[in-house]
């Protein structure tokens, strides 16, 4: 597989050497700060940022800080709405929504709609990233959790939070994503949420420091310490500290939310996170 922006050898993630040194990331950004929201396969295009990580743009994309958000890049040079990406009949545009540290293109500053063709190093705030109309070879789709590909996880934990039964599957890979499968109570029909690696691996963590002290006093049972979190979780950068683990925790935390159990993950001041439900490990018949 070759740079996605020139074809040439990859050297950092998807990109080659000199195509990564045209998008160096800025101080304190680590790749766990840029995400898309956009599934592969419904992807436009694609902008690569400089740890040479791929993301999904779809015709219409919003870019800053809001979890809600197309892509979603947290620094704090971005502002929470900053830009957006638009797919027309003529082309591709970008847009400035007003932000604190501006857009710009090729080094030039975004005023009103400016049009992008070709490749182009796409700077939001102080975050630049490739810009790519085309690639030069279609990137690699991240990996999925299918629910019927799990029955051989090695990975399987159940929470209990009310009225909603949880049931986490995976793997032991420290470097994998992993499922998380949700149903009502007396339901027959499991729903499935991908995860990706750190929140899964937070999730995971916590899991099973909760089973391993299931015969502790529940005022100090199954805590996980946010310096021991920012040691342990995959970060790709060897410099993470709390505050990484603190926006994993909010994402982890959105995700549960959606499912109405955004309480089953706590905080007990001065100790750590902790799982505020029952935890046990799931059958291995479990669908």
């Amino acid at each position: 597989m070759g740079c996605l922006c020139c074809g040439s050898a990859v050297e950092v993630g998807a990109l080659c050497r000199a195509c990564a040194h045209e998008v160096p990331p800025c101080e304190g950004l680590i790749a766990e700060h840029i995400r898309s929201n956009i599934d592969a396969d419904d992807a436009e295009t694609w902008v690569v940022d400089g740890f040479g990580a791929p993301h999904a743009i779809a015709a219409k994309t919003s870019i800053g800080r809001n979890h809600e958000g197309e892509l979603v890049v947290l620094a704090s040079s971005v502002s929470r709405e900053h830009a957006e990406l638009k797919k027309t009949d003529s082309g591709w545009t970008v847009r400035d929504l007003g932000s604190r540290n501006g857009t710009f293109v090729d080094g030039t500053r975004v005023q009103g709609r400016v049009t992008l063709n070709g490749r182009h190093v796409l700077k939001i705030g102080d975050v630049a990233m490739w810009f790519l109309t085309e690639v030069r070879v279609e990137p690699l789709p991240p990996p999925s959790m299918a629910t019927a590909s799990v029955g051989g996880g090695l990975v399987r934990f159940q929470i209990t939070p009310g009225s909603v039964e949880l049931c986490l599957v995976g793997t032991t890979d420290p470097e994998a994503g992993g499922a998380l499968l949700s149903r009502l109570e007396g339901s027959e029909k499991w729903n499935e949420r991908t995860l990706a690696k750190l929140e899964y691996q937070l999730l995971r963590a916590l899991c099973a420091r909760a089973t391993e002290e299931k015969d502790m006093p529940s005022a100090v049972r199954g805590c996980v310490s946010t310096k021991q979190l920012a040691r342990d979780l995959p970060f790709q950068s060897k410099y993470a500290n709390e505050e990484n683990v603190r926006q994993v925790v909010r994402r982890l935390r959105q995700e549960l939310g959606e499912l109405g159990v955004e309480s089953a993950l706590a905080v007990a001041p001065g100790r750590g996170y902790y799982i505020a439900c029952p935890v046990s490990v799931a059958s291995s018949d479990r669908r």
